[in-house]
């Protein structure tokens, strides 16, 4: 039986059967476990030669049949949108040469809501951020994560769109969502690697960017030029079971989002939503390891610190005082952004947020911890008031 294994045409047919296997199975594993796949791959080719064809048949009819029930039911939930536009959460790199138009539901503390659906225009570009111009036309480049990906916010009402529409200069959107202060630093040398010219531009949220990097993450921005992962991501795209699954757990998972959800607000009247997790600390800091030592030469020009939803609208909120967080001494004291002009903006969207509030209007999302349109404009003209 062993001897028949090793005879040339069987030896070769079994590999086949074992990479197609491979290539099939991997489409419903995280990139983070493919090494789950190849085990059992390699476990199937020691099989009989008609094992293994029937079962990597029944997978084949198995994942077509699939694939066309997936093309007759697509929900448009907020993570279903969102898997449109990355490739995973282990593969943090955005789906290129996309040109949709989607309908979106829910946000990201209510993502089952359909009682408010959106239609939108997503455009990436060829190394899948969300730009209608080239990087090497533009001026300034800004480095953040969902705050400016933002699937829920039309093409056209992108923070790149406003300011492109608003100013002189020309800005280009490398920003993705999931992205953490590694990613930032990461993007920033893959960037200057291809123009040493451009200007950069960082946000940083105190909700989940404060935190103690003692470890760097993996570098997903080195995978932005890997055309052979690329192209293999893209098929994972194009059958999406992972994601699929995954929106499936995520329904299975919906009352642990809703323990971290708190919906006892009122503001003007409306029911607004707060991220538990988002009621900023007085205490909270930020911390890099002498690891990170190797970015200094790729720091931004200009640090922006963005405030959470509570923080821009904490006189509403009874159990949560509008702390003085000094944000802008915390960061200025970290080696990495000494030759960074850091800005606070804090105290700019709550005056602002006040004003808009008399008109009944708010600045994010009401089911959404990220700013809504009007946000976004608004955060267009604090970057062009305070451009280097």
């Amino acid at each position: 039986m062993f001897s028949d294994f090793l005879k040339p045409k069987n030896l070769i047919l079994s590999i086949f059967y074992g990479v197609l296997f491979f290539l099939i199975l991997s489409l419903y594993f995280s990139y983070q476990k493919i090494y789950i796949c190849l085990l059992i791959s390699i476990i199937l080719i020691l099989f009989n030669l008609n094992y293994k064809k029937i079962i990597l048949l029944n997978l084949i009819i198995f994942s077509i049949l699939l694939k066309i029930i997936f093309i007759f039911y697509t929900p448009q939930d907020y993570y279903t949108v969102l898997s449109k536009t990355i490739y995973e959460k282990h593969f943090l790199v955005g789906v290129k040469n996309l040109n949709i138009n989607t309908q979106i539901y829910g946000g990201n503390m209510d993502p089952n809501n359909k009682n408010n659906i959106r239609t939108i225009n997503i455009k990436t570009d060829n190394l899948g951020f969300r730009n209608n111009l080239d990087f090497n036309v533009t001026d300034y480049i800004l480095i953040g994560d969902s705050l400016f990906h933002n699937h829920r916010i039309d093409q056209s009402n992108l923070i790149n769109s406003q300011l492109n529409n608003k100013s002189e200069y020309k800005f280009y959107n490398a920003s993705l969502t999931g992205y953490d202060m590694a990613h930032y630093f990461e993007t920033i040398k893959f960037f200057k690697n291809l123009n040493k010219d451009k200007k950069f531009i960082m946000i940083i949220f105190p909700g989940n960017d404060f935190l103690n990097y003692e470890k760097i993450k993996e570098s997903y921005s080195k995978n932005l030029g890997n055309k052979v992962l690329k192209n293999y991501f893209e098929l994972k795209e194009f059958f999406d079971f992972y994601t699929r699954i995954k929106f499936i757990t995520n329904l299975l998972k919906k009352s642990k989002l809703e323990e971290r959800i708190d919906k006892t607000h009122n503001i003007n009247g409306e029911n607004i939503f707060f991220y538990k997790k988002y009621y900023v600390d007085p205490d909270i800091d930020i911390n890099f390891s002498d690891k990170f030592n190797i970015y200094k030469e790729y720091s931004p020009d200009i640090l922006i610190i963005v405030p959470s939803k509570s923080q821009v609208y904490c006189e509403f909120l009874p159990n949560y005082d509008c702390y003085n967080f000094n944000f802008e001494k915390k960061l200025a004291n970290i080696p990495l952004f000494e030759n960074t002009n850091i800005l606070d903006s804090t105290n700019f969207f709550k005056n602002e947020a006040q004003k808009k509030l008399l008109s009944n209007n708010f600045i994010f999302f009401k089911d959404d911890t990220h700013l809504n349109e009007e946000g976004l404009s608004l955060f267009s003209e604090f970057i062009l008031a305070n451009l280097n």
